[in-house]
């Protein structure tokens, strides 16, 4: 548990060196008052800020500097270890010891039971915000019991809400039927991506043969797989013989065994211990008859040895108290010589005594003579003690007439020497005026130091902005709007933005330009790649010889068609064997053609004749070869073919992007420069040359503070010139009122306004001093006239009373006998020895009384005894009663302790004889019990029956351990049955089974490994079916497949975050209420039937409709109505949910370490009834933990002062 003892406010908010105690004997409520604005949240925040440090941005800097912020504390544990730190603002070490040096945060922390600050601020603060709160959060979630013992428990809020925005973001993720959430449409996205990729995949003979192969590879994996099954089946059923076969060899020898043991009997397992038990008992019983019949023996001799006189047990009580009064009768005899001698003495002293005061009578004329009433003794002792009284005041009252005179006398001297007294009105109305305006002088000192500070700090913030001008010429200056400015800023972060976006995506052209160029010449190196426009190019270059052949055949026509057709066979032979190889080494004379080349024509050697016609039928063979080793590439480097292309699209889009992004920059760029010129040409009419937007806008507040800093100086400026006229002007007023009253001036007239008023208040000083000194003389001179008079007519009084107190004294002393004249103490004395007469002589009468009593007494004793001794002791009758009297006491003491003796021993030989019934009982019983069980046996005697205990416990161990090998082997068995078991174990050699193991472990490893190299040729077939698939369309198909898939598997880490979060939130509710439901809604019950003022009976949980989640419902009274939280007031909920709080909290004490509980303002909505209850309620559980109670509201003081004991209750003021 930990406890706050003090709170130090050193230097925090609006406090400094503010203490609170919180330190008392015994526990109690911390009542903390204040008013609004007192400070009751910077309290706290300081409790807050105490335990877990100041933030860097504080609120509660703004009195004091956030280097000066400290907050002290005083703790003390449940161990009673205490501590004493210090809170600064910092950012390290700010935790403090008394002795300002840095302490380990985690002391502090052992204190706290290692709380973090949420925790704390959760579960120890509570306020009105966090009850309100509470309340509608019932309202919300329907009073749902997990939810609302989980607010209460931990002190969050929203729960519900929270929960409502998981469900509603987790709905937004994804539907099981649905179409509109993001993660199903992305879904929809990748099958429609993956069917592209499908549906262009191009399908091709190498492509079928690996196909073929992957397939073959799968069926030898499907093979391995299910020969490596049947291998590890083999070697698991080994491993299960080698492991019951032991236990199977056991169970055959227990039966076995068993069958030796059939016919023993099979006794109780307590027919051993039973047995024993039997003999013990038998032998004990034997033992103590014997025992007994000794004992009887003994008690009846010891009885018949006793005598008992039964005449002297009847005189009991007459000997007692004979005995009790021999002692008073041999001290009366004692005591009568010295009873005798004093009733002498005290005769002879008070004779003496009269004599002294009377000497003419004795004895026997006191009680005749001198006999005085008590009326008359009081009488005396009254007008005795007035005497002296008469006599002062007759003596003090002469004194303090002539006193009186001579006071008179003098007082009137010293009036007649004052002076006197002039008027002060004008003074004092100038003076009231001046002292009206205070300490003038003072504050202009302050008024200059303050204006000479602000023109400084003026000029400083004229440099600092680089203002050339004066502070008047700033004021005057025609400054551009904050607007504008922002406008401006605005606009060049815009510009910024587009500029970093071109930026960023002309070098994100430039890199796939670059990547696109490095691939493709990649591709290159391993050889060209023919491409589509090469191949078109190609059939445009052969249609071109083609068109040249025919148009040659036409013009030979006119020649001579011999000449044709001589040529013919060689067109219709290269026609017609293309593949011809004689033809395709013809090509090495030729020029070498490109798939990149722009001219595909084939250059001839000469033009017109036959050698024309035949080069040309070369030239169109070759481009015939040309084209269709082109086309074959193409087909057989479809992969490649269709990257190239691939690449060059996307080298080509990546140059124009880069030139469109270049095109943009440098757009920007002139934009940027013109947004520039008007910039700077906006401030061109106060002559400044900008810096940025965001820095003129700080330049811009700095101005507008030096102007507001300007109009304050203006007003400094001219409230110190008001003030330096207004002292000139009662310096005046006060000169011209001191000018009447200069002899009542010290010194000449003074000039400085301080000077003159102190000079005007010591002349009002002394003039009143004067006036006073006059009104106090005329007070005491009345005075003392008034005394003068009084003490006269007291005088005479008292001469009246001291005549009258002479005529009653002679009166009262006539009784004594004595003169008119004699004094008071002269008759007191006199009075006083008589009385001492009086008792002496009432004293030895009495002690002659008391002798003439002791004879008499001493005479009876001896009668007594004499008459006692005659009946039960004769022999004694002459002997001296006191001597008599202790000899027949002791004779009764012995017979007493003889009848005590005997009468024990009689109840000794009962019990004995008792205990031998007893006995010889137990001896038949043990007899009848061992026989039993050698009949349960089929025994003779006790040998015998202790071999077929042995043999009934060997036989029961047996069938035990057969049973628990059994279980075993069934266990073991893996199903099957014992004789499935035996079975299995009895076809296997034992003698092979080790190697047959080891064995099948030898080719389950080969198997394993074959199984993982087929593994490794399905992935490669798989990763090479993968590049041979799909064209440009398929690659993009694919891009997009995977930008969803990659979107999938965030969307689904978001799906599975929220989903977790809910079912994490909703499972630790759940397990919330499991453990504190039944507690802590019994204990928020009763709470809740208080704080209702019993207008509700209780709590429980119910269930609304088919809905299986319990739900919290209030009972109300009498009938037991069920009333759900939404039928609530806001007050009752707010009333229901502080219930669940404190029942929680109490709940959080029993389990955990105590903490205090901050409590702020919680009852603004209660009335006073139902606010005495909760105060009431706090001050049971300040018992529990320490409580601190704030508010503003002084009823609430009241309240508390009726309702909590005064021994719980502690108040303090802020």
């Amino acid at each position: 548990m930990m406890k706050i003892l003090k709170l130090e406010l050193v230097a925090f908010g609006s406090f400094t060196d503010k203490v609170l105690d919180f330190s008392v004997e015994q526990p109690s409520l911390h009542l903390i008052y204040g008013a609004n604005e007192a400070g009751k949240s910077t309290l706290r925040r300081a409790f807050t800020h105490l335990f877990f440090g100041i933030p860097e941005r504080t609120i509660d800097a703004y009195f004091h500097a956030n280097d000066q912020l400290r907050i002290g504390a005083q703790l003390v544990n449940s161990n009673g270890e205490e501590l004493i730190c210090y809170r600064r603002k910092g950012r390290k070490n700010t935790l403090l010891d008394a002795n300002n040096k840095p302490l380990n945060e985690d002391r502090l922390h052992a204190f706290l039971g290692n709380m973090t600050e949420a925790q704390f601020t959760a579960l120890c603060c509570f306020d009105h915000e966090r009850l309100r709160q509470g309340g509608e959060d019932l309202l919300s979630g329907g009073g749902d019991v997990g939810e609302t013992l989980f607010e209460a428990g931990t002190g969050t809020l929203k729960v519900h809400e929270v929960l409502m925005d998981l469900d509603k973001e987790k709905n937004d993720l994804f539907k099981a039927r649905g179409t509109k959430p993001l993660l199903n449409k992305t879904i929809q996205v990748y099958k429609e991506a993956c069917k592209r990729v499908q549906d262009n995949s191009l399908p091709a003979n190498q492509w079928s043969e690996q196909a073929k192969k992957l397939d073959e590879a799968q069926q030898q994996h499907i093979l391995v797989s299910d020969r490596l099954q049947n291998i590890r089946a083999e070697q698991h059923r080994f491993e299960r013989i080698q492991r019951t076969r032991p236990r199977l060899q056991r169970h055959q020898e227990l039966k076995t065994e068993l069958i030796y043991l059939e016919h023993v009997i099979l006794l109780p397992d307590e027919a051993s211990a039973k047995r024993s038990e039997v003999q013990l008992g038998f032998l004990t019983a034997q033992n103590q008859e014997k025992q007994a019949i000794q004992d009887i023996e003994q008690l009846q001799n010891q009885i018949a040895e006793i005598t008992i006189p039964e005449a002297l047990l009847a005189q009991k009580m007459t000997i007692d108290d004979l005995r009790g009064r021999l002692g008073s009768h041999q001290k009366a005899a004692r005591d009568l010589p010295g009873v005798r001698t004093e009733m002498r003495t005290v005769e002879s002293e008070a004779r003496a005594l009269l004599q002294r005061i009377y000497p003419q009578l004795d004895l026997q004329d006191v009680s005749t003579q001198l006999l005085i009433t008590n009326q008359q003794r009081e009488s005396l002792k009254k007008w005795a003690e007035k005497a002296p009284a008469l006599h002062e005041k007759q003596y003090s009252l002469a004194k303090r007439f002539a006193e009186l005179t001579e006071q008179l006398a003098q007082q009137t001297l010293a009036l007649d020497a004052l002076p006197q007294v002039p008027d002060l009105t004008v003074l004092k109305a100038a003076l009231a005026r001046a002292c009206q305006q205070g300490t003038l002088e003072d504050i202009q000192l302050k008024d200059e130091s303050e204006v000479r500070r602000l023109t400084k700090k003026a000029e400083m913030g004229l440099k600092q902005i680089g203002w050339n001008g004066s502070l008047e010429t700033l004021e005057q200056s025609a400054l551009p709007k904050m607007e504008r400015i922002e406008h401006f800023d605005r606009r060049f972060n815009e510009r910024d933005t587009d500029r970093q976006r071109i930026k960023e995506r002309l070098l994100d052209a430039r890199q796939r330009n670059e990547r696109s160029t490095q691939k493709i010449n990649a591709l290159s190196w391993a050889g060209e790649i023919p491409t589509e426009e090469a191949l078109a190019k190609a059939r445009m270059g052969r249609q071109e010889h083609w068109e040249k052949i025919k148009q040659l055949a036409v013009t030979a026509k006119g020649k001579g068609k011999h000449k044709i057709e001589a040529n013919l066979p060689l067109f219709g032979e290269a026609k017609t064997n293309p593949a011809n190889p004689s033809l395709l080494d013809k090509s090495h004379d030729k020029k070498t053609l490109t798939f990149d080349d722009d001219d595909v024509s084939l250059p001839l050697k000469k033009k017109g004749g036959k050698g024309e016609i035949n080069e040309l039928y070369q030239v169109f063979e070759d481009a015939i070869l040309f084209v269709d080793e082109l086309s074959d590439r193409l087909r057989r480097e479809a992969s490649r073919v269709a990257e190239y292309s691939m690449l060059l699209a996307e080298q080509q889009g990546a140059q124009r992007e880069q030139e469109q992004q270049t095109k943009k920059w440098h757009t920007v760029e002139g934009l940027i420069t013109h947004l520039q010129n008007e910039w700077e040409s906006s401030w061109q009419p106060i002559g400044i040359k900008p810096w940025t937007a965001a820095e003129m806008r700080s330049w811009l507040n700095e101005c507008l503070n030096l102007r507001q800093q300007a109009s304050v100086l203006r007003e400094h400026r001219q409230v110190l010139q008001e003030r330096q006229h207004l002292i000139a002007a009662l310096c005046q007023e006060l000169t011209h009122a001191l000018t009447p009253l200069k002899a009542f001036v010290k010194g000449a007239f003074l000039t400085r306004l301080p000077d003159l008023i102190e000079q005007g208040e010591a002349c009002v000083t002394e003039v009143t001093n004067c006036q006073r000194q006059r009104d106090h003389l005329l007070l005491e001179i009345n005075t003392l006239n008034r005394d003068q008079q009084r003490t006269q007519v007291i005088q005479q009084h008292a001469n009246d009373a001291f005549k009258h107190w002479q005529m009653e004294w002679a009166k009262v002393l006539n009784p004594l006998q004595l003169p008119a004249d004699t004094p008071p103490e002269t008759a007191r004395n006199v009075l006083n020895d008589l009385d001492q007469v009086l008792n002496k002589i009432d004293k030895a009468n009495g002690l002659r009384r008391r002798v003439d009593l002791m004879q008499k007494d001493a005479k009876v004793f001896r009668s007594d005894v004499a008459r006692l001794a005659q009946k039960i002791a004769p022999e004694l009758v002459n002997e001296v009663a006191e001597e008599v009297v202790p000899t027949l006491s002791n004779r009764l003491n012995k017979s007493e302790k003889d009848l005590t003796r005997y009468e024990q021993l009689q109840q000794r030989l009962q019990l004995e004889q008792q205990r031998l019934a007893h006995a010889r009982q137990q001896v038949q019983i043990s007899q009848a019990h061992l026989q039993a069980l050698l009949e349960q046996a089929h025994c003779r005697d006790l040998t015998a029956l202790e071999a077929a205990e042995q043999a009934s416990s060997l036989k029961k161990e047996r069938q035990r351990e057969l049973i628990e090998v059994e279980q075993q082997l069934l266990e073991q068995g893996e199903g099957m049955s014992l004789g499935d078991l035996a079975q299995a174990a009895a076809e296997v050699d034992i003698d092979q089974l080790p190697g047959q193991l080891e064995n099948c472990k030898e080719q389950i490893k080969q198997l394993e490994e074959e199984r993982f190299s087929i593994d490794q040729s399905i992935g490669e077939l798989r990763t090479l079916l993968k590049q041979m698939d799909g064209n440009a369309i398929a690659a993009i198909a694919a891009d997009d497949a995977q930008l969803a898939l990659a979107e999938m598997q965030d969307l689904s880490t978001r799906y599975m975050q929220i989903h977790l979060a809910a079912s994490v939130l909703r499972k630790s509710m759940e397990r919330y209420r499991e453990q504190n439901q039944g507690p802590v809604l019994k204990r928020a019950s009763e709470l809740f039937q208080r704080f209702t003022l019993n207008s509700f009976c209780g709590l429980k949980t119910d269930y609304v409709g088919n809905s299986d989640q319990p739900i919290l419902v209030g009972l109300r009274t009498p009938d037991s109505l069920v009333v759900p939280t939404t039928g609530m007031s806001d007050g009752t909920r707010d009333q229901l949910y502080l219930a669940l709080r404190l029942a929680s909290i109490e709940r959080y004490i029993e389990k955990n370490s105590q903490m205090p509980l901050l409590v702020d303002d919680i009852l603004i909505n209660f009335d006073d009834e139902r606010s005495k209850e909760t105060l009431a309620i706090l001050g049971e559980l300040c018992q529990k933990t320490q409580i601190f109670f704030l508010t503003h509201h002084p009823r609430l003081l009241e309240l508390a002062k009726e309702t909590v004991p005064n021994e719980r209750l502690v108040m303090h003021q802020l």
